[in-house]
């Protein structure tokens, strides 16, 4: 009689789903977090993404990851196809009628429209953890009532967004931390300038023994730096209006 071994034998693994949450969220059945598109819905009732172009069809796309918007002829969208003179308007999405699945490399999220003859439209989600500042490419039309579009964003990573927006590990070109290069360029300005006149006012009280407004340093060119400024002013201003004046007349 024989006998069975003891030899294990691989278990298929479970396949995975995003399980939808929201008409804006799903949660991945693995247990890598939630993907959440909240954040990226329009304002005052205008599509986050309008009147993007396909270059190759001449057509232009209008999509809302969350949230519904109305334009031309759609209503309570969140997607819609327009014309080349944007004057005639398709819905090829309506808001709450949306579906999540995985495809094996990317969450996918489908939305349908109409009755009877169905349209449908599928936004593939790009997980960039990048970008965030998301970046949407209409694919166009795929046949018969199907559509295709492409958002790349790092809400498209599990676990990276909330419904406020990105939780953690957002870096957009021209920012650091949310800051523009600007603000930045503003906050060394300002650091620079205490520095100075910390620094100054110290050495002017310890040193010179000063007192009082005697303590700023270069007392005389801060005093004096209004009047310099205003009367630049002027003389740009006399140049534009292209009067025939020399700075030291004014």
């Amino acid at each position: 009689m024989s006998t069975l071994s003891s030899e294990t034998f691989s278990q298929p693994s479970p396949e995975i789903d995003c399980q939808l949450l929201t008409p804006c969220s799903c949660s991945m059945s693995d247990g890598s977090g939630d993907i959440d598109l909240t954040s990226l819905s329009g304002s005052n009732g205008q599509p986050k993404f309008k009147d993007v172009l396909n270059s190759d069809e001449g057509y232009y796309y209008s999509y809302s990851p969350c949230g519904s918007f109305t334009e031309l002829q759609c209503q309570d969208a969140t997607a819609c196809f327009l014309d080349q003179a944007k004057e005639q308007a398709q819905q090829i999405g309506d808001y709450g009628r949306t579906d999540f699945e995985y495809d094996g490399n990317n969450v996918v999220v489908a939305y349908s429209s109409g009755s009877g003859v169905l349209k449908l439209t599928q936004v593939n989600l790009l997980c960039d953890p990048t970008a965030c500042d998301p970046k949407f490419v209409p694919n166009g039309n795929q046949g018969p009532g199907l559509y295709e579009m492409t958002l790349t964003t790092i809400c498209a990573c599990p676990g990276k967004c909330s419904a406020s927006g990105p939780t953690s590990g957002c870096h957009s070109s021209g920012a650091v931390e949310g800051l523009s290069v600007g603000s930045i360029l503003l906050i060394i300005f300002f650091v620079t300038l205490a520095l100075y006149l910390t620094a100054g006012v110290a050495y002017m009280r310890i040193r010179k023994q000063a007192s009082g407004s005697d303590m700023i340093p270069n007392k005389e060119f801060w005093v004096v730096l209004p009047s310099h400024v205003v009367t630049g002013g002027k003389f740009v201003v006399a140049k534009i209006c292209r009067k025939e004046s020399k700075y030291d007349q004014i």
